[in-house]
């Protein structure tokens, strides 16, 4: 029995630690939206967009470090950031689709946004897959 708790414990590792990765390459991302709109002939106009970016970032990151924190308590907040993963990467896999539609053929692997939002949605899924799988276990533990 204690075999099949391992591979859910790395599972629940890893997907904590993407969150984590998520949340700091937004932060990371907002800080170079920043910078190059006050550097260059851009005159601020991205500045905005990126004090934004880097304030949900900010969330993202404190929210996914109180998940990891709680551990197996943190299943709710772990469940809303896969929930946000999914969201923003099936977004992102939208906005890439429309993109490619300018290419003259539909050619995805030519987007940058190709591998950013298949691993957003990946996350999403397996922090998706493992809340359904806890909650599941919880009730039929209880009956």
């Amino acid at each position: 029995m204690e075999t099949k708790r391992q591979p859910r414990s790395a599972a629940r590792s890893i997907v904590s630690l993407g969150h984590l990765l998520v949340g700091t390459a937004a932060i990371a991302f907002a800080v170079v939206l920043i910078v190059s709109s006050r550097a260059g002939e851009l005159d601020g106009i991205l500045l905005g967009a990126g004090l934004v970016l880097a304030l949900a970032g900010a969330v993202f990151t404190w929210t996914a470090i109180v998940a990891l924190r709680r551990g197996r308590d943190g299943g709710g907040l772990s469940l809303s950031l896969s929930l946000a993963e999914l969201v923003g990467g099936a977004a992102m896999a939208v906005g890439m689709a429309i993109a490619v539609q300018g290419y003259g053929a539909f050619e995805p692997w030519r987007s940058p946004l190709m591998l950013p939002s298949a691993l957003l949605i990946a996350l999403g899924l397996g922090g998706l897959r493992l809340e359904v799988v806890r909650r599941h276990l919880n009730t039929s533990n209880k009956h």
